[in-house]
This record gives C-alpha cells, structure tokens and sequence, in this order.
C-alpha cells in the first residue's frame, strides 16, 4: 500500500505473527509443517540448482571470478556478519560460528534476478556463474564443516551433542525405539 519493499513486509508480517502466536500450541505444529516444507522447497531449489549446474551455469567464469568467489566466501561474508553482530550479547566463538554460516545464501539468486530484471547490466551471465559459484562451495565447506563446528561448540558451552543422541537402555525405550530392535 505504500510501495515498500515486499520482501521486508513479508519479513514484518512474519516477525509479529511470530510473536503474537508464540505461545499458542498451534504455533508449534505450524511450526513444524513449515520447516517440512522449507526443507521439501529446498530440496527441489538443489536439484534445479544442479541442474543449472551442469547445463552449464560456470562456463562463464574466469580465475578472477572464482578467487573473488572464493574470497567472498572466506572473508566478505563472516566479516559482514560480524559487523551484524555487534551489541549482541553472546560468546565470541558464537558470534564467529553464526557469522561463518551466515544466512543461506540461495536468497542470492533472488536478489541477482531482481537486480539484472531492473537494470540493465553487461555480463550478466557472469555474475550468475558467480553466485552460482559462491553458493556451491558455500553448500561444499558448510556441509562438511557444520557437525565439527557445532559439536565444538555445543562442547565449549557445556552442552554435550553426543549426549543427546546416545541410545537409551532397553528399559527406557519409547514404542518407537522398541519396535527397531526387532
């Protein structure tokens, strides 16, 4: 109605329902189906993305390309997020592991595609094979470092991952768990 931004109304509308329903029970199993429905969208995000991917997404790349990949990746993105973090109150090694994960950065494709859609923009297949570049080694080096980092620090603050996910003794077992055993 104003002409704002709709992704940042979207955002607004979310954090108030959010914290007008928080403690409501429905909240929780809303909760839920949208986290099943985030990880199905996300699912079909990847495919399509290695699909983009092997038609030929990175063809357009150059060395220059892929060191500024590299170093948006390593350098760029955790200090930004960083510098979002100051005034928060929480552990340094904290702060370090939020900043390095950072946000997922599929939101890049949306941003691109709204940008090169309201401007024009030499080279567009290249910055695309840019962020498609960014955006692999992204999934790469946090699907193979997010466990180690989060048991580390899960350790570092008193809470022990594996203790979580230790199989009870048989006499503690719920009727899931029992019905494995056999």
């Amino acid at each position: 109605m104003i002409e704002c931004y709709g992704f940042l109304a979207v955002f607004v509308t979310a954090l108030t329902l959010r914290h007008a329903h928080r403690s409501h029970d429905f909240h929780r199993e809303m909760h839920d189906l949208t986290e099943q429905i985030e990880r199905l969208a996300m699912m079909v995000l990847l495919l399509l993305f290695g699909g983009a991917l092997v038609s030929g997404l990175l063809a357009p790349l150059t060395w220059i390309d892929a060191v500024a990949a590299v170093v948006i990746l390593i350098v760029v993105r955790p200090l930004t997020g960083l510098i979002g973090l100051i005034g928060v109150d929480r552990a340094w090694t904290e702060k370090l592991t939020l900043a390095f994960f950072g946000i997922r950065g599929v939101g890049s494709f949306y941003y691109l595609a709204y940008g090169l859609n309201h401007m024009e923009v030499d080279g567009g297949d290249r910055l695309w094979a840019i962020v498609g570049l960014v955006v692999a080694l992204s999934i790469v080096l946090h699907g193979l470092t997010v466990t180690p980092i989060m048991r580390s620090l899960d350790r570092s603050q008193g809470r022990d991952s594996d203790a979580n996910t230790a199989i009870p003794p048989p006499g503690l077992q719920g009727p899931r768990d029992r019905r494995r055993e056999s």
